[in-house]
């Protein structure tokens, strides 16, 4: 499950004091599942789908470590290029090679995942997949898939320099009930 710490700081910091007011926050520490999902939806219903996406969107795992490290390093040697051009590199050999990344007719950016195939996609996180398999009832709120968008963004922006605005979770296995690929729309900042 996300961070319960790491999400309530990010409210507390990002977001105005009236808004943290109506918070009911949990405890973060051996919350069950049910608790740390139905916060979930607590912060969706008083958050804007924005404010969602950015407080989720500062999360993100695996930050540090070799993924880092490999996408820092891809940056590096590939400073200067178009961001065509690295967009190709990291198609072909990159980190996360194989991704399907591509810049839309607007400027916007397009990552998309998957584990499985088409009509029989799994969760990419970990957690959420051992959460429901031990507990198939739970219902995760599709806010929790902005935490991978973070993880995407962050490595992303290493790799191509640039920086990336989580604009829209388009579809993952989670929302879609297997059907569709993880799918993340971002807006390039800079």
């Amino acid at each position: 499950m996300p961070n319960l710490k790491e999400i309530i700081k990010t409210i507390q910091d990002k977001m105005p004091p009236d808004t943290v007011a109506r918070f009911d926050f949990p405890k973060t520490k051996g919350s069950p599942p049910e608790e740390v999902t139905a916060f979930l939806r607590q912060m969706e219903s008083l958050l804007s789908k924005e404010q969602c996406l950015a407080v989720m969107t500062e999360q993100g795992c695996a930050k540090s470590g070799a993924t880092d490290k490999e996408h820092r390093e891809f940056g590096q040697m590939h400073e200067g290029k178009p961001i065509e051009e690295k967009l190709a590199l990291l198609r072909e050999n990159g980190p996360h090679k194989g991704l399907d990344k591509k810049i839309n007719g607007d400027g916007t950016l397009t990552i998309a995942w998957a584990y499985g195939e088409e009509g029989n996609y799994r969760c990419i996180c970990r957690k959420i997949s051992r959460l429901l398999k031990e507990n198939p009832s739970v219902e995760v709120p599709s806010s929790f898939c902005g935490c991978c968008g973070g993880h995407i963004r962050y490595h992303n922006e290493h790799a191509l320099g640039v920086k990336l605005k989580l604009k829209e979770i388009v579809s993952s296995p989670l929302i879609t009930g297997g059907e569709k690929r993880c799918e993340f729309l971002f807006e390039i900042l800079e």
